[in-house]
């Protein structure tokens, strides 16, 4: 891909000036966006299927969430915790109504949501017997990256060169029923929680099953056991439901969130059961910045915006026009695709190659797509994509995908 000066001198710069903890960053600096569109330093436009990993939920320069950004910074951005906030009220109030009655917290980002809900574990299993201070956690999971959460993360590359992680964490197989009841088994009287993904982003777009969610959802409540619910990739209407949970009829004691909630503007959150708020008393949790006026003005607006049943159910349209049309292409390229799979607009598709090449070449003809677990293709476009540039962006992958070596 020809690099243009501009580009030359911010990649540059950006080795002299930055950790390069990223790699190699792919050769592209978007400068602004319009809808679902975006475009870079030079002014080429690019078809958005990733939405800067599911976190720009309303695309790009979106007017509820402009206008209500624009309105909190002409009156006061942050004042911290220690004063009452009607902003972070307000998006409480509507999580309560849009995902269950209950409690929030609000945290800086999905790690920090990880955090919050470890400790509320361990402080809820403590209280009870000074050995009930271990989690469950999924295979191929991906809950964050300060130490709590990656220790909760169960894939040896994210622990790697760190030294001894967080102890109490337990790893089972994902959807594996028969291995998850033996363990708690196994630990009997020694779990405070279950945390699981159920849809793993990270793990390529894995699904839990139905029985295994249900199975976790029945065995935590008789054994007293918090059932923790990551949403932080797929809660916020990504799977065409506020939250992924509401898929599988049960609801959790704990659900973690973050990317989408706040459209691009940094913001995480635990919402839990009221039952829950005593065992964060006065001292035990916070944050400097968590929940701030303008956070939670982006979050409010973002919420009252995906809620209502239109946007939902574009996003369920359009989540099925995709997944339909990709099936369409692993019937064309049966070599190419091994599996298509995902629920509303958070899909992927397996690859039997990895998948990198690909993207860098959809980059170069103007769409942005991301690829992980190697060979699983990440489509998770603004949520407020429309079916037109919807097909557009099909086509430019169908292209890739017929020129793809296998």
């Amino acid at each position: 891909m020809k690099e243009s000066k501009k580009l030359q001198n911010l990649i540059q710069l950006d080795k002299q000036y930055l950790f390069q903890n990223y790699g190699t960053r792919l050769p592209v600096c978007f400068t602004h966006g319009k809808g679902c569109i975006l475009f870079d330093q030079d002014g080429k436009r690019y078809i958005d299927f990733f939405a800067g990993i599911a976190v720009n939920s309303l695309g790009y320069n979106h007017p509820v969430l402009n206008k209500a950004l624009h309105s909190q910074v002409n009156k006061i951005l942050h004042s911290s915790n220690w004063y009452f906030n009607k902003e972070q009220i307000e998006a409480a109030m509507l999580l309560s109504k849009t995902a269950f009655p209950g409690k929030t917290l609000f945290t800086n980002s999905g790690t920090e949501a990880s955090e919050a809900a470890i400790k509320l574990a361990r402080k809820f299993g403590l209280s009870q017997s000074h050995k009930k201070y271990h989690i469950i956690s999924f295979t191929n999971s991906f809950h964050g990256r300060t130490f709590g959460a990656m220790s909760a993360t169960a894939q040896e590359k994210i622990h790697s060169g760190f030294g001894p992680i967080v102890p109490g964490f337990i790893y089972v197989p994902f959807n594996d029923t028969a291995a998850f009841k033996k363990t708690v088994k196994k630990y009997k009287g020694k779990i405070c929680a279950v945390i699981t993904e159920l849809i793993q982003g990270e793990g390529g777009i894995k699904i839990a099953d139905s029985s295994f969610i249900k199975e976790i959802d029945t065995v935590t409540k008789e054994n007293n056991i918090l059932f923790i619910i990551d949403e932080v990739q797929t809660g916020i209407a990504r799977t065409g439901k506020m939250f992924a949970f509401q898929h599988y009829d049960i609801t959790p004691d704990v659900i973690t969130m973050a990317k989408g909630l706040g459209g691009g503007v940094p913001i995480g959150a635990i919402h839990t059961k009221d039952f829950l708020v005593d065992y964060f008393p006065k001292g035990t949790h916070g944050t400097t910045f968590g929940g701030n006026h303008l956070a939670t003005a982006a979050a409010k607006a973002v919420l009252e915006t995906l809620s209502k049943e239109t946007a939902l159910n574009n996003i369920r349209k359009t989540g099925e026009l995709i997944i339909k049309e990709l099936s369409l292409m692993k019937t064309k390229y049966p070599k190419l695709i091994v599996d298509v799979r995902g629920i509303g607009l958070h899909i992927g598709v397996e690859l039997s190659i990895p998948g990198q090449p690909l993207v860098l070449e959809a980059l170069q003809k103007g769409l942005v797509i991301n690829c992980t677990a190697e060979k699983v293709i990440r489509i998770m476009p603004p949520l407020t994509i429309s079916t037109k540039l919807v097909k557009e962006g099909l086509l430019v992958l169908d292209s890739i995908f017929a020129g793809a070596t296998v």
